[in-house]
């Protein structure tokens, strides 16, 4: 399992448990008789939570589920925005210039999200990238990410 920067393992199966947990969620309610019955102690819990208690704990469970959903695509909104505004700044700053100057740290931040990018199995992304690479250093250094990591890294150098 290869996992990216800020990609925790929790994270990791909580997207791929999503699916299962929904899919188990969506038979239960539909097979709601039967499935209490499969319930431990399902006379018990009828007696005490009343007589849909099986659907009211699956709908609490879909709505704690769609609050994480949520919370989720709002951290993601937010990282995907600061991309954005680097990516734009960047651009801004390629017309020409060196990127160790002003506004070089946002113009080499994105670069390397592009070289990272470049590693795809879409060829497709990593010719945007290439291009996008190539509009912001000024020079084009092929298809190799290696090429590209080793020069972004040599821009970030101080001078000496």
């Amino acid at each position: 399992m290869q996992q990216g920067p800020g990609n925790t393992r929790k994270e990791h199966w909580f997207r791929q448990l999503t699916p299962l947990v929904l899919l188990a969620l969506g038979f239960v309610i539909l097979f709601e008789p039967g499935a209490e019955r499969m319930v431990v102690g399902h006379e018990w819990l009828r007696e005490h939570l009343g007589e849909h208690w099986l659907l009211r704990f699956c709908c609490a469970v879909l709505v704690f589920y769609v609050l994480l959903l949520w919370g989720e695509s709002i951290r993601l909104q937010t990282g995907i925005a600061s991309l954005l505004k680097s990516f734009r700044e960047a651009l801004g700053h390629a017309r020409g210039g060196d990127p160790g100057k002003a506004g070089g740290a946002d113009r080499l931040e994105a670069m390397r999200l592009l070289a990272a990018a470049m590693q795809s199995g879409d060829a497709e992304i990593r010719a945007k990238c290439r291009v996008n690479l190539t509009r912001l250093a000024g020079t084009d250094l092929g298809e190799d990410p290696a090429a590209w990591t080793a020069w972004i890294e040599q821009q970030g150098k101080p001078a000496q």
